[in-house]
């Protein structure tokens, strides 16, 4: 028999994978990553977005006049000398403090970059050393995929939706100024301090994220978080109250004390030696995750919960068990701003008794609220307090929207567990997770009261407020996940949240259609932190919340399991 030698045929090959698909996370570890991180990326840029928003509206609304901005310059100068650092170089500042810029710089500049801080150390301390922990990382090592090109690409998905989201901040820092502010007042920012402010607060987040980044093959993730985060804290207070001699040096906060750019005073090489010694720390990263066993990491981590806590006795139990640790992370954030502001309320309630045109310009625009309690002060706060709330409630609707996206649902369906009960099992860990967060919130409110001497029964009260707009929130998540897809569900939740948010703000100043600003469900709770409650938010938040999750068991009875 005749064999015949030719040319072996040549294997086929892969088509390649079109631009809009590799964006959105398929055929690059950078673009899996964008797509993995979508919706920590809207929770952080609603916030920042939407306190620069709401920073323009307040301040012009709240102190309309030249003699409100004057009384706000003796405002804040009465608050006590030792504190004043912790809040920005006010001695540079001066009289600007009564602008927008100098308002944002005094009482929030320190939480926008704290915030994104925290981000930021969360992401790059879990982003290789979280997935190496889980195991996932060895098949994406063992494809023809280099160490350092795995954690470069990484790191390059994190840094991009971090600038992103600056970029927001600052386009919405421009625009809140100069659509709302009063320019005969100085309210108006130019887009190179909003610049200048953003290069500011994402420098330091690289900055302390670096420091994450750098020791997660050492610690792993909840070490070098934990690490990073202690770090953050340490080096803030420390500037802020001149304390701890050379640890002033080591603080990035005081390299950068001298540069205010939202009242037009910079420092520029501050800002380049904070971004060498990020780069360098990130660059330690990824050599040192390039040189490291995946997964093998010195063990320091966090305490475990109890194993009663962990979920062993059903489906509800199980999914709060997964929820908990969130739930305990957001309540203590919320608690901690519930114990700073509150706090602070007591000085500052003080200060207004005994400056009468601050008296008459608060009883003019706030009509019944009594600025001697903590509920008179926390209701300033109330859209970012529903903001974070709902924010909150998105993330506790990915814990659980993760069973069937991460693969887990097949094997829970495969007990003697029906869809909609594992549906509804979810919904209601969801909310019994926001009735922790809720009680957190409301007890460091209490606190905070405390140790300012104002009375607190009505805010902690109206705190119940948020928990039920988070649990509306939830309904909406467990509904699209049920009805629709899991993997979009936490998503939608958010960008309710945040179209919620911008509707209720913007639409009473730029005189949009009353029916508009009605579609806001923030728009129908009152005020409850001063104990002015609406029932119609009540109402609407408890039946958007069962309702969505009765309707997302009933489709999730009815549709096939993503695979």
């Amino acid at each position: 028999m005749a064999v015949s030698a030719g040319t072996p045929r040549a294997a086929a090959t892969l088509p390649p994978i079109p631009l809009h698909r590799r964006i959105y996370g398929f055929g690059s570890i950078y673009g899996k990553t964008i797509r993995d991180s979508r919706l920590a990326f809207i929770i952080a840029a609603g916030l920042l977005g939407g306190m620069a928003l709401v920073m323009g509206v307040a301040v012009s609304n709240i102190f309309p006049t030249p003699a409100a901005r004057l009384e706000v310059d003796k405002l804040f100068g009465s608050v006590p000398e030792s504190m004043m650092n912790l809040f920005g170089n006010t001695k540079l500042i001066g009289s600007k403090v009564g602008t927008l810029g100098g308002y944002v710089t005094f009482k929030y500049s320190a939480i926008f970059a704290l915030g994104t801080a925290v981000w930021s150390i969360l992401a790059l301390s879990g982003t290789l050393a979280g997935e190496a922990a889980r195991g996932s990382l060895d098949f994406v090592a063992a494809a023809p995929f280099g160490r350092r090109r795995i954690a470069l690409e990484k790191l390059a998905a994190h840094l991009a939706l971090l600038w992103l989201a600056m970029a927001i901040l600052a386009i919405a820092t421009t625009f809140s100024s100069n659509v709302f502010g009063d320019a005969a007042l100085g309210d108006q920012i130019p887009l190179l301090s909003s610049v200048g402010f953003v290069l500011w607060v994402g420098l330091l987040a690289v900055f302390f994220g670096g420091i994450a980044f750098a020791l997660a093959p050492f610690l792993g993730r909840a070490g070098s978080a934990g690490v990073a985060g202690l770090a953050t804290g340490v080096l803030w207070i420390t500037n802020g109250l001149n304390v701890g001699g050379p640890l002033l040096l080591l603080s990035p906060f005081q390299w950068t004390f001298d540069h205010i750019p939202l009242v037009g005073i910079y420092d520029w090489p501050s800002l380049v030696l904070v971004g060498i010694l990020a780069l360098a720390l990130l660059a330690v990263g990824v050599e040192l995750f390039s040189r490291r066993d995946l997964g093998v990491t010195a063990g320091l981590s966090l305490p475990q919960l109890p194993a009663a806590l962990l979920g062993v006795r059903g489906p509800t139990a199980r999914a709060f068990g997964d929820l908990l640790p969130r739930a305990l992370a957001w309540g203590i954030g919320l608690g901690l701003i519930g114990i700073l502001y509150a706090a602070l309320a007591g000085s500052l309630a003080e200060q207004i008794a005994n400056a009468s045109g601050l008296v008459s310009t608060f009883a003019s625009i706030f009509p019944g609220s009594d600025f001697a309690t903590t509920g008179g002060w926390m209701q300033f706060y109330a859209e970012l307090l529903y903001i974070a709330a709902g924010f909150a409630a998105a993330t506790f609707v990915s814990t659980w929207a993760s069973d069937e996206g991460d693969g887990r649902l097949e094997e829970v369906l495969a007990a003697p567990v029906a869809r909609h009960r594992w549906v509804v099992a979810g919904g209601v860990a969801a909310l019994l997770a926001i009735v922790v967060t809720t009680i957190l919130f409301a007890a460091g409110i209490g606190l905070g009261s405390a140790v300012g001497g104002l009375p607190s029964g009505d805010a902690m009260l109206g705190c119940a407020a948020l928990g039920l707009y988070a649990a509306a929130i939830v309904g909406v998540g467990v509904a699209v996940g049920g009805l629709w897809r899991t993997s979009i569900a936490a998503e939608i939740a958010a960008l309710v949240v945040v179209a919620t948010y911008l509707l209720d703000l913007v639409a009473p100043p730029l005189k949009l259609p009353d029916q508009l600003h009605q579609l806001a469900l923030t728009a129908h709770f009152g005020r409850p932190l001063v104990g002015e409650w609406d029932t119609v938010g009540v109402v609407a938040s408890l039946v958007i919340a069962v309702g969505g999750i009765l309707v997302g068991a009933w489709g999730m009875a009815r549709r096939d399991v993503e695979r």
